[in-house]
């Protein structure tokens, strides 16, 4: 199990968690959520920092030393991409991911020798890791073929304890959306390069996804079915399909240059055109969809996957996150619905039930909720944000609703208030 901890970061002042097979995090919004969520981004995708470093192999550049300074080097600039300049972060400023017993990551702080007051972002390697840099320190001056970069990958996934690629799912999507004609051209402009890094990666893997999808998902799936070996789990992806429909009410597709929405054979609209909830949600479906019909395994960040739907599209949509994870791939949500908590925990409980359901129990246990759909509580953490710390908010293996619904409790005892005075003002007449 990996652990993320951050100490005086952003909005963070005391942050410690478990990142398991499928975590939450919830809270009000600006306590630290997207924080710690691109912080887990940054860590998780340093093996494949590592991979790209080795095959870049710049002779070129004068002050290349080893494989670890390279790498440090590119880390920091991936860092400060992500999070900005690190001028006004405090100098007790902390973050360190533990991906298993001796293979850490800490980034720090320390004065820069070229300027009094520049914070110098810096790094610290566990000794797992730091056995790896040193057995390719020269890198540059070795040559290798496909079979040597395949040892050499899967050492890094050993390394790091993961085969999974990290997927990011940034908040406020939709604007991709809108300016999806043009996509190619924001990334090479100067407001492409002001766009945060993770939203830079959302918008390259929309841009790589999409011509693949085509006429959307049957047409990939007859591909797929016709061209390669993949092992397909046609039910969970009959089930996405029908999650999607529910949701969506459209089917996608790419064509000329143009991402459509058709309501049914020839009737669509061009998706910057679309519904706000549909701009919102075509893509977190789209990449779900795509990677279960790929069968790669997938750590997927999500932030507000209920952005813009309505309560019965934000149950269906914790349901999708739900299938995807129990399809064997990792999930991290970020959240303030109520709605999405509940469903969680309607599927976290009838993971729990399944272990002790049999014969016409289980039937019934099937009939409310499809096992495709169920959580274990042993793969399972959520947090709850606030104040610049996290706390725990699991309690006998349910995520605590209560900790960002007590507005619902507010406004009934308002509505009790003002009931009891139209009574009384009632009374009086």
């Amino acid at each position: 199990m990996a652990k993320i901890t951050l100490r005086q970061f952003g909005p963070i002042h005391d942050c410690c968690m478990d990142v398991q097979r499928f975590t939450v995090l919830t809270g009000s919004q600006a306590s630290g959520k997207s924080t710690i969520a691109k912080a887990i981004f940054f860590f998780r995708t340093i093996g494949q920092d590592v991979i790209a470093q080795m095959k870049t192999k710049n002779l070129a550049d004068t002050y290349r030393t080893s494989l670890e300074n390279d790498l440090k080097k590119r880390l920091r600039n991936k860092f400060l991409q992500i999070f900005g300049s690190s001028w006004s972060m405090p100098k007790e400023m902390r973050l360190r991911y533990e991906y298993k017993k001796q293979v850490t990551i800490e980034v720090y702080l320390v004065p820069d020798r070229n300027a009094t007051y520049r914070n110098f972002v810096e790094f610290q390697f566990g000794e797992g890791i730091r056995e790896f840099l040193e057995k390719y320190k020269d890198y540059a001056e070795q040559t290798w073929d496909e079979s040597s970069w395949e040892n050499v990958q899967q050492e890094i996934d050993a390394l790091f304890s993961d085969g999974y690629e990290t997927i990011y799912v940034p908040a406020g999507r939709s604007l991709i959306t809108l300016l999806t004609d043009q996509l190619m051209t924001l990334l090479s402009s100067d407001e492409g390069r002001s766009l945060d890094f993770c939203m830079q990666t959302y918008v390259r893997r929309i841009l790589s996804l999409r011509s693949r999808i085509r006429e959307g998902f049957h047409d990939l799936l007859d591909e797929v079915l016709h061209t390669t070996q993949i092992k397909i789990d046609k039910e969970t992806l009959h089930y996405m399909e029908r999650l999607i429909k529910e949701v969506l009410h459209v089917r996608y597709a790419y064509d000329r240059g143009e991402e459509q929405l058709f309501f049914d054979k020839h009737r669509y609209v061009k998706i910057n055109f679309a519904s706000s909830g549909q701009q919102e949600a075509i893509w977190v479906f789209n990449i779900m969809y795509f990677y279960l019909l790929q069968n790669q395994k997938v750590f997927l960040i999500i932030e507000e996957p209920e952005a813009h739907l309505y309560p019965d599209a934000q149950k269906r949509i914790a349901e999708a996150i739900g299938l995807f994870e129990g399809a064997g791939n990792q999930v991290f949500v970020t959240t303030h619905s109520p709605y999405i908590l509940g469903q969680f925990n309607n599927m976290l409980y009838a993971g729990e039930l399944q272990e002790k359901a049999e014969g016409q129990d289980e039937k019934k246990l099937h009939e409310i909720l499809h096992p495709l759909f169920y959580i274990k509580i042993a793969d399972a953490h959520a947090a709850y944000v606030w104040d610049g710390k996290t706390e725990n908010a699991v309690n006998e293996g349910m995520i605590r609703n209560e900790l960002i619904d007590g507005a619902s409790v507010e406004i009934n005892e308002e509505m009790d208030a003002l009931l009891a005075l139209g009574w009384s003002l009632e009374g009086r007449v």
